[in-house]
């Protein structure tokens, strides 16, 4: 409850706890939605506080940005 607050008040989410990696395919309905990260398929992961998608570099394994 108490970081749900903070959020509201616009203190910067650190995403500690992301989900797995994904890839948004062009065939997904929800692909449209989201902005393309480069060329082919976007990977991503997910912050489970805010719900912010965060790119992901498949071939490193690692979160970019």
């Amino acid at each position: 409850m108490f970081e749900k607050i903070l959020q509201l008040l616009s203190i910067h989410c650190r995403h500690k706890k992301t989900s797995q990696p994904f890839t948004a395919t062009a065939s997904s309905a929800s692909a449209a939605e989201w902005e393309t990260v480069g060329a082919g398929p976007s990977h991503y992961i997910v912050c489970l506080d805010c719900g912010k998608r965060i790119p992901y570099d498949w071939a490193n394994m690692r979160r970019l940005g």
